[in-house]
């Protein structure tokens, strides 16, 4: 597999957005992706901003750094913004103000970022707001209920309980039998004060299916990923399923191995049910670049959203990385190379836009070249 020549850039100064101030679990988990990006590309020059669980930041060119020196956000981003050479922003947070508010610093800096913006990862990662969002515009999605604490649960078992905001399958329960409510109820609130309620689906099978934006603006479907449950406990994935740990410490988690399979082996109908699922999610909830879902597909074939999940750190471990390696046009390159290109190319259009004399925005509250109104004088 080779990198055409049409998807390679030119030297690029790239920023990585490193680390976790939330937990040490997701500080982990973003120092296990960040580095195979990085090292992916030793082609390109590399800068890193590293947020630290006690809340401060460093700046820092590698993340074996023994002693990075701890800044103040402010402090950090002067020195990012004295740093004419930056190209673009790479996030690799995981926690929740990494994947929303932390997103926003390209855009304090001026620079262009790879992936979905901080508005959009504020809607998919709340679970029961983007099943809402997908389901108005004709997605299928279980039957699902939410719940603050005191409410009572008034669907019947078997279903799942999950926090409405985390993420790696943390803090999810399938309940079968009624007893098992309260303790599924104590675990979900230990992260989220809110919770979804969400029938169980039967397991005909577990896909991950995403769509990647083209040069031209149409969408391509990528190869499908599925995982295979058959020989679990449970039929589900549990956050044991994808990353491994024994105490949460950044330096002992590592990819939990999986049974899995790109591509699918699917029929012509589920593929045209599941690409239809795929590109109105993407365009339901106003993703920019790429997108990923987890499906659960039941015995009879049908479909259903379980969640969105819009984020990528460009790891050859990374899904959508893994995925696109089921189309043999594609190595562990080729989609960082193609999103990169165009994130740069529009940052240079907003900047040539704001510039110009000619087409100043005179209405909207959203900066949108749609929006410029040509000078008339």
């Amino acid at each position: 597999k080779h990198t055409s020549s049409h998807n390679r850039l030119n030297k690029m100064k790239i920023l990585h957005l490193v680390g976790s101030q939330a937990s040490t679990y997701y500080f982990g988990v973003s120092m296990m992706y960040a580095p195979g990006c990085i090292n992916n590309f030793p082609e390109h020059d590399h800068i890193i901003l590293l947020a630290h669980v006690d809340g401060t930041w460093s700046v820092c060119e590698s993340l074996d750094e023994c002693t990075p020196k701890k800044l103040s956000l402010p402090e950090a981003l002067k020195i990012l913004h004295e740093d004419s050479a930056i190209s673009c922003m790479q996030p690799h947070m995981y926690d929740y103000k990494g994947m929303v508010s932390f997103r926003s610093i390209a855009e304090l800096l001026d620079i262009p970022m790879i992936g979905n913006p901080g508005e959009v990862m504020a809607l998919t990662t709340n679970k029961w707001q983007s099943r809402a969002v997908v389901e108005s515009c004709g997605v299928p999605v279980p039957k699902a209920q939410l719940l603050r604490e005191g409410d009572d649960v008034k669907l019947k078992p078997p279903f799942m309980i999950k926090p409405c905001r985390e993420d790696n399958s943390m803090g999810i329960t399938l309940v079968q039998e009624e007893s098992q409510i309260a303790d599924a109820l104590k675990t979900g609130f230990t992260f989220d004060d809110e919770l979804l309620c969400e029938q169980f689906i039967p397991l005909g099978k577990e896909l991950r299916v995403g769509v990647v934006e083209k040069e031209d603006g149409e969408l391509e479907f990528l190869p499908i990923m599925e995982y295979f449950l058959h020989n679990k406990e449970l039929p589900i994935r549990t956050s044991k399923d994808k990353i491994s740990s024994s105490d949460g410490k950044a330096g002992d988690m590592d990819f939990a191995p999986t049974d899995r399979q790109t591509p699918a082996t699917i029929d012509d109908e589920l593929k045209k049910k599941l690409i239809d699922l795929a590109i109105k999610s993407h365009k339901s909830l106003c993703c920019r670049h790429y997108s990923l879902y987890d499906v659960r597909v039941d015995p009879d074939g049908n479909p259903y959203f379980i969640e969105a999940s819009p984020y990528c750190s460009f790891s050859p471990k990374s899904a959508i990385v893994c995925m696109s390696r089921g189309d043999e046009k594609y190595g562990d390159k080729d989609l960082f190379n193609r999103l990169a290109n165009m994130a740069v190319r529009e940052h240079e259009h907003i900047r040539a836009s704001r510039k110009s004399e000619d087409g100043k925005q005179v209405l909207g509250m959203r900066s949108l070249p749609s929006l410029k109104v040509v000078n008339s004088q």
